[in-house]
């Protein structure tokens, strides 16, 4: 998976969350960091993939002035986007609209999310 860098506050290691009853599955709890409580998600249980259950890492992405933490297996580095061609992707691939196209980098491939289209799913959601 991919993300933009301007969506990107920060890269926080993995923490206890609370536990929200009556939330999906995907929704991990609230997490206070520093003071601000975040909503955390599993990106890969929201997206129906296999996740590790421990460990990774918690992306910090922002949209419209709101934080939300995105638990991830790995962060793998950051490429600069000329390094980077972006390809559309089959509007019945785009799992809900939350993957905007598909990143070729010199490592390979990778979905390139919408954090907005996150965002947006999980502020209706809860």
């Amino acid at each position: 998976m991919a993300w933009e860098l301007v969506q990107i506050r920060e890269i926080v290691s993995p923490r206890n969350v609370t536990r929200l009853p009556g939330a999906p599955v995907w929704v991990l709890g609230l997490l206070n960091l520093r003071g601000t409580v975040l909503t955390v998600v599993d990106l890969a249980q929201r997206l129906g993939l296999a996740s590790e259950a421990e460990g990774g890492s918690v992306v910090v992405v922002e949209y419209e002035g709101r934080a939300l933490g995105v638990r991830v297996d790995l962060v793998h580095a950051v490429a600069a986007s000329a390094d980077a061609t972006v390809e559309p992707v089959e509007a019945a691939r785009a799992a809900d609209g939350l993957v905007t196209g598909m990143v070729r980098l010199a490592d390979g491939p990778a979905l390139l999310m919408d954090a907005g289209a996150l965002c947006r799913s999980v502020l209706v959601t809860i």
